[in-house]
């Protein structure tokens, strides 16, 4: 007679990087929840998941070798009852210097909500079309002639060639070498070849206290960062060669104005 072991998620957790939007190799870590020292097991770089647990919320405390220190209340009324998984952004720390040393702006400025970057040299795919039906699908090109295109199950940026239209959209799978297949429904129109971006995270504290930092990896830093005042949105380029330390954020920064998708047209939403 053969036993068959079956295990229940409990809950996947992928580490990932602020300063690169992707998840962290680093395998020197330990897991806390309620204080109490948990040992998920490792399903490949940056990814753990806890099994056979009583699904009820809880605090966590992830400890990881090059990076600060970083708690989560998981919620599990907010996660996919069918795969639970959560993202936990984690900040190198001024000694990691693995992927290049970093560079960072800070400050303060009240109603703050959150703040982002995207690497204007470093898109990783672009728009072509979006068609929606059962579910939606997302149609992208390679950046290179010849090129791939991989996606992962996470949070991207699509940004208009004139920079004045950003919208944050989550893969759930990739379906095709060209097709991603996405959580939610695009809320604005976007063109062909609207680049596509991996998100860089800041933090933002309640009274409005902010930190982000980029990897120093290249002669060229272009930036363009994307945060949230009041529950106004603003996108502002930035140099991190040229700008770094203290910055007042609303220098230079544009207001961006929310256009939903009305109409469907070829690379645009069709339902």
């Amino acid at each position: 007679m053969t036993a068959v072991i079956t295990a229940r998620l409990t809950l996947a957790i992928r580490l990932v990087d602020t300063t690169t939007g992707r998840e962290v190799p680093e395998s020197d870590n330990s897991f806390y929840i309620d204080g109490g020292l948990v040992h998920p097991m490792r399903k490949g770089p940056g990814t753990y998941v806890l099994v056979n647990m009583s699904r009820e919320d809880f605090l966590m405390r992830i400890c990881v070798r090059g990076f600060m220190d970083e708690e989560v209340n998981v919620r599990f009324d907010t996660l996919d009852q069918r795969l639970p998984i959560i993202d936990v952004f984690l900040m190198p720390t001024e000694k990691n210097q693995i992927g290049g040393g970093t560079i960072q702006i800070n400050g303060t400025l009240s109603g703050l909500e959150f703040i982002q970057a995207i690497n204007l040299n470093r898109p990783v795919a672009a728009f072509q079309s979006v068609v929606t039906r059962k579910e939606t699908k997302m149609t992208v090109l390679p950046i290179t002639t010849g090129g791939g295109v991989a996606l992962e199950e996470m949070a991207y940026a699509i940004l208009s060639k004139d920079q004045m239209r950003y919208e944050v959209f989550t893969v759930q799978q990739q379906d095709a070498p060209t097709s991603v297949v996405l959580r939610d429904r695009l809320k604005f129109q976007h063109e062909l070849n609207d680049r596509i971006f991996r998100i860089i995270y800041g933090r933002a504290g309640p009274r409005g206290d902010f930190i982000l930092k980029i990897r120093d990896d290249a002669k060229v830093l272009n930036y363009l960062l994307y945060f949230k005042v009041d529950g106004e949105e603003y996108l502002r380029p930035i140099d991190f060669h040229l700008e770094s330390g203290v910055i007042e954020p609303l220098e230079g920064a544009t207001k961006i104005s929310v256009q939903e998708v009305t109409e469907g047209k070829e690379g645009k939403e069709e339902t």
